[in-house]
This record gives C-alpha cells, sequence and structure tokens, in this order.
C-alpha cells in the first residue's frame, strides 16, 4: 500500500512524485514511456530559470530529483483505477497496486493513421518526434504524414537532416499557419503531395516506402522513403479512469483549482485534464498543486493536521 501512486511519465508525473516524496509520503511512478510530449520538444526555451533546454533533459532531470527523495518508478500503462474501501487499486500488466491517493498525470497521446504497418514498423522507421528522430535520418528521404503547424514544424526540423521530406497532404494545398508553411516550402529539399491517402506503410526489417493513392483519380503508387513522421497532433485517452471520475467532452480530466477530481481522493494535473492552457511549466505547477493537495487529503484522511498557509501568518502592512 502506497500513500499515493502517480500515472505518467513526463514532467507533470515527475513534479508531482518530487512533492508528494518531500512531504514524507511514499510514492510510487508508473509510466509507460520516459519524458511524455517533452520527448517532442527539441528545445524548450520558457521554462523559467532555464534559459534553454531539452524536453527529455528537463523531464530527466525532474525523474532523477524525485528518485533521490526516494519515490520509486516501474515502467507499465495502467489500464483500471478502481475505488476500494481502503483507497484504490490500480491494475498494470494484470499486476494489482494499491494506493490511499492517486495523481493522473498522463498527459496526452499521438494519434496514428490506423493504417497496416504502422504499428509494425514504430520504432523502425515510423516516428512520431521529429524532435527526437530527426538526427537519425541525415541524407535520408523521408515523409511527413499529418496536420497544420505540428507537421509543418516537424517539416521544418527534417529539412536540416534528410536529403528530401514529402509532405502529403489530402487537399492541393498545405493547411497550417501561414508563416509556417511559407518557412516551410522554401526548403529545396521539401516537396508537398497533394490528394496523397497513406494506405499501407511498406518495409521488410525496416520502412522503405509507403503506398499512397491519389484522392482525385483513385490511382495507387509507391513512394520511396526510409522514415514516415505521423504529425497528427495529440488526444486524451481516459478509459482507465472512464466511469470513475468525471470527464468533459473531449475525455479530459475535471478538475477544481487544487486538482481534484469528482472522486475524493483522486487528483490529475497537466495536459489530461481540462485546464486550458497545455505548457510543461502549467503542468508541473498544476502537479506540484496536486500533490500538495493529496498530502492535505491523506492527512485529513488520517486525523492528522493538513497543510497550513504561509499566508495566514502574514500581516497586512498599514
Amino acid at each position: 500500500m502506497y500513500d499515493i501512486i502517480i500515472v505518467g511519465g513526463g514532467i507533470s508525473a515527475f513534479t508531482a512524485a518530487l512533492f508528494a516524496v518531500r512531504r514524507g509520503l511514499s510514492v510510487l511512478v508508473i509510466g509507460k514511456d520516459l519524458g511524455g510530449q517533452a520527448n517532442y520538444s527539441d528545445t524548450i526555451e520558457n521554462y523559467p530559470g532555464l534559459e534553454q533546454v531539452g524536453g527529455l533533459e528537463l523531464v530527466s532531470t525532474a525523474k532523477g530529483q524525485a528518485e533521490y527523495f526516494g519515490a520509486k518508478f516501474i515502467e507499465g500503462e495502467v489500464t483500471r483505477v478502481k475505488p476500494v474501501a481502503d483507497g484504490f487499486v490500480l491494475v498494470s500488466y494484470n499486476q494489482q497496486y494499491k494506493a490511499q491517493a492517486v495523481i493522473l498525470a498522463y498527459g496526452k497521446t499521438p494519434g496514428d493513421l490506423g493504417v497496416p504497418g504502422e504499428d509494425q514498423y514504430k520504432g523502425k522507421g515510423v516516428s512520431a518526434c521529429a524532435n527526437c528522430d530527426a538526427p537519425l535520418y541525415k541524407n535520408k528521404v523521408v515523409a511527413v504524414v499529418g496536420l497544420g503547424d505540428v507537421a509543418a514544424d516537424a517539416g521544418l526540423l527534417l529539412s536540416k537532416y534528410a536529403k528530401k521530406i514529402y509532405v502529403l497532404s489530402k487537399t492541393d494545398k498545405f493547411q497550417a499557419h501561414p508563416g509556417l508553411s511559407k518557412a516551410l516550402f522554401k526548403k529545396p529539399n521539401v516537396e508537398l503531395v497533394p490528394y496523397a491517402q497513406v494506405q499501407q506503410i511498406l518495409g521488410e526489417e525496416r520502412v522503405s516506402g509507403l503506398q499512397i493513392q491519389d484522392i482525385k483519380s483513385g490511382q495507387s503508387r509507391r513512394l520511396e522513403v526510409a522514415g514516415v513522421f505521423v504529425e497528427l497532433g495529440y488526444w486524451v485517452d481516459s478509459n482507465l479512469v472512464k466511469n470513475v471520475v468525471e470527464l468533459d467532452d473531449k475525455d479530459q480530466i475535471v478538475v477544481g483549482p487544487d486538482q481534484s477530481t469528482s472522486v475524493p481522493g483522486i487528483f490529475a494535473a497537466g495536459d489530461a485534464t481540462n485546464k486550458e492552457y497545455k505548457q510543461a511549466v502549467i503542468s508541473a505547477g498544476e502537479a506540484a498543486t496536486a500533490a500538495l493537495a493529496a498530502y492535505d487529503y491523506l492527512m485529513h484522511r488520517q486525523g492528522g493536521v493538513g497543510l497550513t498557509s504561509d499566508w495566514t501568518q502574514i500581516k497586512k502592512i498599514k
């Protein structure tokens, strides 16, 4: 039985772990990948106190801090959160873990194309992270399949490494911010492939091509590429708490000012919540709030004294 189990593997999860463990609580973090969406940020320039830092570096540092103070980490995917009489049971890979409180900080999931070969070649030429993998495709031919500014950013980064970048669009134009789109197609190694629908990702041990269909003519052809970057944005997968906590119409977890959910003892922070703005620094702040609120919840539940605010000691200066 842990005091708190935190679900997630990004800056929100590790910040919550740091703040909770420093309150003397036993903390377990269960996450299926290190970094979360920070993996998609090669450089972060708006995190206070750091002029410039890599996304993975930032998250790794936060994880190390939490580990230093005693937080435990398990690689896994939580598929169910179940309230029980003395707390909560979390299920991951047929293993059960118990906690008195839970913090949900699992962020968002990259969108998939849903075509044959995509799952087979993930990590073998199919990537959802240009910031992570672009340097691996130096002097190679790649394709970007995606939407809007996210795909444009990926194409711009890849243009620094790849010999050739095909940018696929289902229309005759690429829909993105005009400035980004203009910058992208000014690159001599970037080519728009209009009216393109991906039918299959091809390969043997690794990706070797794409089978695409011309939406207007219906004709199919093979596009020779060594890598496919799927840039379809992100969505929230809240199936593990569906019918447990309140969700909005986007499957985001509804939280209050203290990051509490509709179920006492379950808190949430970061991109999986219905808070409007999604930034690393905001996720970290919400996670700190969730950890302190969870501590307060546990102390009151155990009949002890919860948090006391420093502000109550400050006298107004006349």
